[in-house]
């Protein structure tokens, strides 16, 4: 989550906790009831989509997410920005370690971080 930073810093750490709870609601609504979305730690979430078809299913979903996170928040009576980079990787069931694929996803968010905010990067792309 790109700007949690700017919401602690700027109007208090229990507005932050307000925007990763609302965070939380809008990756819910971006994803399909049997698919997982949580928080890893800090501003950091997971999306694990499951049963995928292609690589397009998961960039339109990716797509979705950071569509969404553009809106405004409202948090602490106020208006607050907050933007998505993410980081793609896509996994065999029974092949891929779960740690694994968190590391390649992680490493593809960075590539996404550094090329702007509110974007995303596939791994090994």
């Amino acid at each position: 989550l790109d700007g949690l930073k700017g919401v602690n810093d700027s109007l208090g750490h229990q507005a932050g906790d307000e925007l990763l709870v609302a965070v939380g609601g809008r990756l819910r609504s971006c994803v399909r009831p049997g698919d997982t979305a949580a928080r890893l730690v800090g501003d950091e979430f997971a999306v694990l989509l499951e049963d995928v078809g292609d690589t397009t299913d998961v960039v339109r979903v990716a797509e979705r997410i950071v569509n969404r996170l553009a809106e405004p928040f409202s948090v602490a009576s106020f208006t607050a920005c907050a933007a998505a980079s993410i980081g793609i990787a896509l996994g065999t069931p029974g092949r891929d370690k779960p740690a694994e694929l968190i590391s390649r996803a992680d490493a593809a968010m960075y590539r996404a971080k550094r090329s702007g905010k509110g974007r995303y990067a596939l791994d090994g792309a």
